[in-house]
């Protein structure tokens, strides 16, 4: 996005919040110092064809340039491809059309020519490790530091969607306010607290090994679809911490470093050794594998809650 306007930008691809980042950046880019209001142009569905390029023709008022947004284009594109491909071939000098669209193909005529004569932008969804950067780039903005084991909370329970991301972020800064560093607690209660349950109560009854309130916390935070993969998440990231613990220990570190490491703090760290003292490498290893196939059941169509349930019982 740099050099003189162009006459068509394609944003294209899976990630939307990628997607509406670069819509802003290219119209800011493009409109310069004139008023959006004055001349941006957006339609949505499946608009005239005439009156898109009409917009395009018409003279900008007290600008440079005039820019037409179709979002989503992916219908408008089907439909009016040839007549697209024959206005870009003497397209409107104040001008400039933004497609909004989930594909692209590179084979295609249209393809070619916004490479020729515009730009096309990728938005590719992020893997975990952008996921993470951009979680850690968006904290540093709001002046906040976010702890590692906060991180791989987020990316477990919010997945690859960087505009859920940066929403439960937001309010992670709010929730922090005047603190400088965001952590794992602080993900628990403000991203998956749900009917005033703290989640990570679910996992202090698992180090209890108290099965009884560990299916009462459950019942009352599986209260939407949805809850389940974001409770696998959180119970994955529970047996790290307990297999991290559990081996520092074998390996001779002291149990107040073990501790350290692992990210067990305050009143954890009583229970952690409870649970330690209850556990051998070889079962942790097997709950483990109990998470994996709990997993794979609710993927594969079995009741997620009846899932849970049992999950919990036997990792007590």
């Amino acid at each position: 996005m740099s050099g003189q306007p162009k006459p068509i930008y394609v944003i294209y691809g899976p990630d939307e919040f990628l997607r509406e980042q670069n819509r802003l950046a290219v119209t800011a880019e493009v409109l310069g110092a004139a008023d959006a209001q004055l001349c941006v142009s957006r339609y949505d569905a499946e608009p005239e064809l005439a009156a898109v390029l009409d917009d395009l023709r018409t003279l900008p008022f007290l600008g440079d340039r005039r820019v037409v947004i179709v979002d989503p284009a992916d219908s408008f594109v089907s439909s009016h491809r040839l007549s697209l491909e024959k206005y870009l071939e003497a397209p409107a000098p104040s001008g400039t059309l933004i497609l909004m669209l989930k594909t692209f193909r590179t084979g295609e005529r249209l393809y070619k020519i916004v490479a020729k004569i515009g730009q096309a932008l990728e938005c590719r969804t992020p893997d975990a490790g952008a996921i993470s950067q951009f979680i850690r780039d968006r904290a540093k903005e709001s002046g906040r530091q976010i702890e590692p084991a906060a991180v791989q909370l987020m990316v477990e329970w919010l997945g690859l969607d960087r505009a859920r991301a940066a929403s439960e972020l937001e309010k992670l800064v709010l929730y922090t306010l005047g603190r400088a560093v965001i952590t794992a607690e602080d993900v628990s209660a403000v991203v998956v607290a749900t009917a005033a349950v703290n989640p990570f109560t679910l996992t202090d009854a698992l180090m209890e090994g108290n099965a009884r309130k560990a299916l009462e916390i459950l019942d009352m935070v599986l209260v939407q679809s949805g809850e389940e993969y974001r409770l696998l998440g959180m119970l994955g990231w529970h047996l790290r911490r307990v297999l991290k613990a559990k081996h520092l220990i074998a390996a001779g570190r002291g149990e107040y470093q073990a501790f350290q490491e692992a990210k067990v703090f305050g009143p954890g760290q009583s229970l952690m050794r409870r649970l330690l003292a209850r556990k051998s490498l070889d079962q942790i290893a097997e709950d483990f594998r109990k998470l994996i196939r709990a997993d794979l059941a609710i993927k594969t169509g079995r009741d997620g809650k009846a899932t849970l349930q049992s999950l919990v019982v036997s990792l007590c």
